[in-house]
C-alpha cells in the first residue's frame, strides 16, 4: 500500500526524484532512483558535520576551538553570521550548529577552510561513497561557472544518515550531539511541514533553483525511519516543497500507525 502511494506521488511530480524510504527498526524499505547523481546543495553540509566530529573523535580537533569571523569570510544566502561583525569568535561547535540548523553558508565555509576540501573528501572517500563530491565552497559563483559543484546521490545521503544514526566507529557522545543538532533543524518546511507538532525528525534540507531537498531521521513510536527525498529538474521549486509535504504527511500517517 506504502509503495503503491509513493509511486503515484512520483508519477505526478512534474521532475525527477531520488528517494530513500526505510525502517531501520523493523526493515521495511522503498528505493527509488537511489543512485542517480545530482546537486547536493545544502545536504553536502551533513558530510562536513561528520568529517568534523570525526576528526573530533580522533583528537584532531577539539569542538571548543574558536575561528574569528572576517569580512572575507561572509558568504550571502542562509545564515546569520554574514550579519554578524567582523572579529567575532565562535566555536567549531557553533559553527557546525549554524550550518545544520539555518544552513549557514558562512559557517559552512568556515568549516570547510578549517577542515580542507581534500581532507573532507578524503573522509567520504573512505565511507566508500563513490558519488558524492564537495568541489566548492557555498555561494562561490566563480567556481561554479568554472564547471565545479557538489554533487552527491539518495543513497549516499541515506548511508551518511545511518551512520550518524548507529556507526560503530563514531563514539555515542558524538553520534547524539550530531543527531542533537539535526533534531533542532529550523528549515521545516518540506517534509515535516504536515506533521504533528512534536514528532522528531532530525533532518537537513538543500535548495537549488529547480531543486528540493529534504533528508532525516523520523522517530515515531519505537521505530527509526531514514528518508531521503531529493528533487530536481523541477520547473517551479514550490512544486517540489509541495512533494515533500505530501511525501512526509504520507510517511507519517503510514508509520503513526504501525
Amino acid at each position: 500500500m506504502l509503495e503503491a502511494e509513493i509511486k503515484e506521488l512520483i508519477k505526478n511530480l512534474d521532475g525527477q526524484c531520488s528517494i530513500i524510504v526505510n525502517n531501520v527498526t523493523y526493515g521495511e524499505k522503498f528505493a527509488f532512483n537511489e543512485d542517480a547523481v545530482f546537486p547536493a546543495a545544502s545536504l553536502i553540509k551533513l558530510w562536513i558535520l561528520w568529517a568534523l566530529y570525526k576528526n573530533a573523535s580522533l583528537g584532531k580537533v577539539d569542538l571548543d576551538d574558536e575561528i574569528i569571523l572576517s569580512e572575507e569570510d561572509k558568504a550571502g544566502g542562509f545564515g546569520v553570521l554574514q550579519y554578524m561583525h567582523a572579529g567575532l569568535n565562535i566555536t567549531l561547535r557553533d559553527c557546525a550548529t549554524l550550518m545544520i540548523i539555518l544552513s549557514d553558508n558562512t559557517a559552512t565555509n568556515l568549516l570547510i577552510d578549517y577542515l580542507g576540501i581534500e581532507e573532507i573528501n578524503n573522509e567520504i572517500r573512505r565511507l566508500g561513497m563513490q558519488k558524492t563530491s564537495l568541489q566548492r565552497k557555498m555561494m562561490d559563483v566563480e567556481a561554479k561557472i568554472r564547471g565545479l559543484d557538489n554533487f552527491t546521490s539518495a543513497l549516499d545521503v541515506y548511508n551518511i544518515l545511518a551512520a550518524i544514526l548507529n556507526s560503530p566507529e563514531m563514539p555515542n557522545q558524538f553520534r547524539q550531539e550530531m543527531l542533537d543538532i539535526l533534531l533542532k533543524q529550523q528549515c521545516n518546511n518540506k517534509l515535516p511541514l504536515l506533521l504533528p507538532e512534536g514528532v522528531l525528525f532530525a533532518h537537513k534540507t538543500g535548495d537549488l533553483p529547480n531543486t528540493e531537498h529534504d533528508a532525516g531521521i523520523l522517530f515515531i513510536n519505537d521505530a527509526k525511519i531514514i528518508i531521503v527525498v531529493a528533487v530536481y529538474g523541477v520547473k517551479n521549486n514550490m512544486d517540489g516543497i509541495k512533494f515533500h509535504n505530501q511525501f512526509g504527511y504520507l510517511i507519517y500517517n503510514y508509520y503513526k500507525q504501525k
